[in-house]
């Protein structure tokens, strides 16, 4: 069995700034002198925990000087991990969990107009899975919008949403934080969290949202306008912008039209510095693709 000595040198080689806080630590048990009770063990990194508490594993380190004794407690970063995991496998609607690229079918439209806006889309979204990395760099997401309801624009945000978890599910490193939300339920969900009984806070909430690596939100100006709904995205938007945060965003409006929505002309100028507007069909498929979807599973059913 290695000496504290030994152990001290092995760990001064990893992690030298936690060997240096164990030997000051061994230094003030043997002299019975602490500054102060309770002393942090954990080596904080801000880039890993968005409240610059712990290491990003969602636990800190502590040593009681009194009790000599040393113990673990959850930091506030772990409730909003867990909060983005599920906001991430709740939200996306059943429809759209199977989405991919591949199978997005631009033929399901029957005006030519229609099909030519439905490739450009998707060879933007091919190319935006592709240079994600720059993408990520620049903070740059995407803008999908169509008058049309059912047009497509949920279908192809998911499929990009898969695509890019598909790639960094293999990096297990460092696998990305990825939010999927409608705009009407993540109100509703910050709206839950006023009820005195709610474990959790708004500022779980925003926090999950504002500090996702990807975040998909879904058909935004549907939602009941208030200048608390305006506040809230205006805040997420502003976050997301200022720290370069890719989002992905659907909606019926163009960015220029949000402006009737959203009065004060904040959210539309945000979006348009974070966001490449996509235009999508005028044209519902979401009926089609079901008929079509129906049609083969007959013809297996009559087999």
């Amino acid at each position: 069995m290695q000496s504290m000595g030994d152990t001290l040198k092995s760990l001064e080689k990893a992690n030298p700034a936690l060997a240096k806080r164990l030997r000051d630590s061994k230094k003030l048990q043997e002299e019975k002198v602490y500054p102060v009770r309770y002393e942090t063990l954990t080596v904080i990194s801000e880039e890993h925990c968005m409240y610059g508490k712990c290491d990003g594993s969602g636990l800190i380190w502590i040593i009681d000087h009194e009790e000599n004794k040393e113990f673990m407690k959850e930091c506030p970063c772990k409730e909003v991990k867990k909060l983005s995991n599920r906001l991430m496998s709740a939200r996306l609607p059943e429809e759209f969990k199977d989405a991919s690229l591949n199978s997005f079918d631009i033929n399901v439209y029957e005006k030519p107009e229609s099909k030519e806006r439905a490739a450009n889309a998707k060879r933007v979204a091919k190319n935006y899975v592709l240079k994600f990395e720059k993408m990520r760099e620049l903070g740059k997401g995407l803008y999908f919008f169509s008058e049309e309801k059912g047009s497509g624009k949920t279908r192809l945000a998911a499929s990009i949403l898969h695509a890019i978890t598909k790639v960094y599910d293999k990096k297990e490193e460092k696998p990305l934080k990825i939010i999927y939300s409608s705009t009407a339920d993540l109100i509703g969900e910050i709206k839950s969290t006023f009820d005195s009984e709610s474990k959790v806070k708004s500022t779980d909430i925003m926090d999950a949202v504002k500090t996702a690596d990807l975040v998909v939100l879904d058909d935004i100006g549907v939602e009941n306008v208030t200048k608390f709904v305006e506040e809230t995205f205006t805040r997420i938007l502003d976050y997301r912008l200022q720290y370069k945060k890719p989002t992905i965003i659907t909606s019926n409006l163009s960015i220029e039209d949000l402006d009737t929505i959203y009065k004060s002309g904040r959210i539309s100028s945000r979006v348009e510095k974070m966001a490449f507007p996509v235009i999508m069909p005028n044209e519902k498929i979401r009926k089609k693709i079901a008929q079509k979807e129906n049609e083969e599973l007959l013809l297996e059913l009559y087999e």
